[in-house]
């Protein structure tokens, strides 16, 4: 298509089979004082399918953080004059404040999930892509979720803008914010980015053999990496060891032993590997701050608090 022609038909909406809700903003700047919203509140949302020929250029940036999820198609975005282009399966967060510009693509226009929000919590997630593209992958499962979730809060808003909606809407906002960031298996959080060694089947194979003894070594080899290699990137991923990690692990599940069975200290120190009952009560206190005994007698006085 002739590129004069693509620029005389650019446009900010109007899409056929469109979503989209803008709060007025005199009800934002009531709204972000409420004590379930100063946090994380959303001001614009909508859906945008095969959104041809969208174009929006914002010189002095938004006064919300923007989150564009593209589900299919492609398109292309700007952040400090640094073009980058966005594929299906990837997502953008453009700060607030940030001189910025975007549109689809014309040979294969984009359909986009997209939100305005702000709040301090909003502002916590919006720094957590890296800081060069502002761009992270999305999962295919995470994907899906994203897709349920934007469309149980444009449902919020059938009805109008009432308190009640509003407030469901950001917290399903807020739940897509968690999942894109949090449970979403092509991005790391800690590491800021979405090239990296997944350690989810590390997770599971640790989960598994919570009743067994596993070394550095057998954690290593499953991963496919050299000690040192894992125990670096488990440490930047998680922020702990991978003994320390597993020991935590047995420790949770210790305690759900100790709640829901009737098991001796001895017996549930044998069920999740420890020879040694008393090693097996010193590193629970040193994890969960008091000997395992003393767990469960805290839990029988708590219940008899009841009924």
């Amino acid at each position: 298509m002739d590129h004069d022609l693509a620029l005389s038909l650019r446009m900010r909406e109007g899409f056929r089979g469109q979503i989209l809700h803008v709060i007025p903003r005199s009800m934002v700047q009531q709204l972000a004082a409420h004590p379930l919203l100063h946090s994380l509140l959303t001001t614009d949302i909508g859906w945008y399918p095969e959104a041809r020929y969208h174009y929006v250029e914002r010189p002095e940036g938004a006064a919300e953080h923007i989150l564009i999820y593209c589900v299919q198609g492609a398109g292309w975005y700007e952040v400090a004059e640094c073009r980058q282009a966005l594929e299906a399966h990837e997502a953008v967060v453009l700060p607030a404040g940030a001189a910025h510009a975007y549109g689809a693509s014309t040979e294969k226009p984009w359909s986009i999930h997209w939100v305005h929000f702000t709040g301090i919590e909003g502002d916590y997630y919006a720094q957590l892509p890296p800081s060069t593209t502002h761009k992270l992958s999305v999962d295919p499962r995470c994907g899906a979720e994203l897709s349920r979730l934007f469309a149980q809060c444009y449902g919020s808003f059938v009805g109008g803008f009432v308190l009640p909606k509003l407030i469901h809407a950001s917290k399903l906002v807020a739940h897509i914010l968690a999942e894109l960031f949090y449970n979403n298996a092509a991005f790391s959080p800690s590491m800021r980015t979405s090239r990296f060694h997944s350690l989810a089947p590390t997770f599971a194979y640790l989960s598994e053999n919570l009743h067994t003894t596993l070394t550095l070594a057998e954690m290593a080899a499953h991963a496919g990496l050299s000690e040192s290699q894992f125990s670096h990137l488990f440490k930047q991923q998680t922020g702990h060891s991978p003994i320390a990690y597993f020991n935590q692990l047995k420790m949770q599940h210790a305690c759900t032993l100790l709640t829901i069975t009737q098991l001796s200290v001895k017996e549930v120190a044998h069920a999740l590997g420890f020879a040694d009952a008393y090693y097996f009560s010193r590193l629970f206190k040193q994890h969960i701050g008091v000997a395992p005994r003393h767990f469960r007698s805290e839990l029988v006085a708590h219940k008899a608090g009841f009924g």
